[in-house]
């Protein structure tokens, strides 16, 4: 038999061998998809027996989120601070991890953890008639990626308008920030924005969609919380401070149902209300 009919058969056979594995990747996948969708739509079910309404397309899994450590940028803040006040300023440092950035536009200080406030005199930059696009332009000015969480219009007239930050499009659910304007100007910001600098991840597996949403039951069940439906449940993370300076990200979902919003921690399944955290 010539060489290069040999060879054609044994392209065939490599072809047909990794069709056929190809073939049980996809079928074990497809094993594996049906019996998730069976888990999700068994919990759904066991909710509703409960008198808990769930919509599956109001849910989101946590999947490729994992545990974090971030660590403090102080040039980062200083950009913060720069958008903020319309002109760099060396930030002084006032102990405990204080640094107060202090200019003839303002004055703008941060903590450990990215806790900011800024208090900001009048300049024309400042004045707007569209008060949630200004402090959006204003975000992006800052390099914080972030999603707009509501206006309030204030007694005053005034609005304050608040963004929660995100973290590679994942909500930081802990990061939040409020700019207030009154007479049509920018006046103050307050609130937690972090300046991320180097990132580490952690290893650490997280729950099934299913199994949150029976930690959920079981939680408020053990609670006494009444709720008749889960509006949204989303995946993110919690910042924290942690001892050593660094800013630790936690996976968890927020939950919001008709009568309250819980935090459900992504790893322990631990149930608290936003309000407490």
């Amino acid at each position: 038999m010539e060489w290069r009919k040999v060879k054609n058969i044994i392209i065939l056979l490599l072809l047909l061998v990794n069709g056929f594995l190809l073939f049980l990747v996809w079928a074990r996948k497809s094993e594996a998809d049906a019996y998730d969708q069976a888990a999700l739509t068994q919990a759904v079910e066991a909710l509703g027996v409960q008198g808990i309404r769930v919509e599956q397309s109001a849910l989101s899994g946590a999947e490729g989120l994992s545990p974090a450590t971030v660590e403090r940028d102080v040039a980062g803040e200083g950009k913060l601070a720069a958008a903020l006040l319309g002109e760099t300023a060396a930030g002084d440092n006032r102990g405990g991890g204080l640094y107060l950035y202090q200019t003839d536009a303002g004055e703008v200080s941060v903590r450990p953890g990215g806790e900011l406030s800024a208090r900001l005199n009048d300049a024309p930059r400042l004045h707007t008639d569209d008060p949630a696009a200004h402090a959006a332009a204003l975000l992006k000015k800052m390099g914080v990626e972030g999603e707009q969480s509501g206006v309030t219009r204030l007694e005053d007239g005034g609005a304050a308008v608040a963004f929660v930050q995100r973290w590679e499009g994942i909500p930081l659910f802990s990061c939040t920030a409020v700019f207030t304007y009154r007479e049509g100007r920018l006046q103050a910001v307050d609130g937690v924005l972090l300046a991320f600098g180097t990132a580490s991840g952690e290893s650490g597996g997280v729950l099934t969609l299913p199994t949150a949403l029976m930690r959920f039951l079981d939680g408020v069940r053990e609670r006494g919380d009444v709720c008749s439906a889960i509006q949204s449940m989303e995946a993110g993370y919690r910042a924290s401070q942690a001892a050593s300076g660094v800013t630790r990200l936690t996976p968890c979902w927020h939950i919001a149902t008709n009568t309250a919003e819980y935090y459900l921690d992504a790893a322990t399944g631990a149930l608290e209300r936003a309000a407490e955290g």
